[in-house]
């Protein structure tokens, strides 16, 4: 009984945590995870309460050996994430630079997209003629496109207009790299050289995969340090394992 007590007050705390990072911006796949840990905790204080019956008993040992096969599957896939979650040394040989687009609050790079922008200008500083290309349609609650605001952005920063090409289409990382490939094609940038794609640590071993060219190299954009930026950093590591894990069962 008292196991299962334990269990049951467990369910409870995770489902208030769930709750609670659900109405944080920023944290809510960690609510949907609190969630999951509430209902595997629930199934195992049932397995408890009729743990005298044979089924419940192989039922907590299938469940017991499902849950370390996750994770394990979730530490392979968080170790993907995080040993290439920096800047590849070959970006520095780049001909053509590519930054992924982010949210845009109103006409406003957000939090994700700003880090982006500060990492691409960090990036061009010493090669004032590499050709940049901002990538990202309009999304929901966007009043201009992903890409307007970055090159707005760059441009405000004095970034020379004439090197930037806006592609404006973009929906998805997928279409980030496929009609920008489209925009050098159609500009005459080479498309077959060192190619780097700014985007935020966590997102660079997952954007190489779906890129699609072994030439292309990441340079990698961080959060500011704080307590609130730090869980922010947390939360996107531990959902990119997971969209990798999804990402590598579609075959990519």
């Amino acid at each position: 009984m008292k196991r299962q007590k334990r269990l049951w007050t467990a369910a409870a705390v995770c489902a208030v945590l769930g709750a609670a990072c659900r109405a944080v911006p920023g944290v809510r796949f960690a609510g949907l995870l609190f969630w999951c840990l509430t209902a595997l905790l629930i199934v195992f204080a049932m397995f408890e309460q009729y743990k005298e019956h044979a089924w419940a008993k192989w039922g907590k040992r299938v469940l017991l050996a499902l849950v370390c096969v996750g994770l394990a599957a979730f530490v392979w896939l968080e170790a993907l994430v995080i040993r290439d979650a920096h800047t590849d040394p070959e970006s520095e040989n780049a001909q053509c630079v590519i930054i992924l687009g982010a949210g845009v609050n109103g006409t406003t790079p957000s939090l994700m997209l700003s880090s982006r922008l500060q990492a691409a200008l960090d990036f061009i500083a010493d090669k004032p003629d590499i050709p940049i290309i901002c990538s990202g349609g309009q999304g929901q609650g966007e009043d201009i496109s992903e890409a307007d605001c970055m090159a707005d952005w760059l441009i405000a920063h004095g970034v020379d207009e004439s090197r930037i090409y806006r592609e404006d289409r973009s929906t998805s990382t997928r279409e980030n790299f496929d009609f920008s490939y489209a925009v050098m094609a159609e500009n005459g940038l080479d498309i077959t050289g060192t190619l780097a794609y700014v985007t935020n640590d966590y997102h660079i071993y997952r954007a190489g995969r779906i890129a699609g060219v072994p030439w292309a190299c990441g340079v990698a954009a961080t959060l500011p340090r704080s307590a609130y930026y730090d869980a922010l950093q947390l939360n996107y590591y531990v959902r990119e394992a997971f969209a990798t894990g999804w990402l590598l069962l579609r075959g990519n």
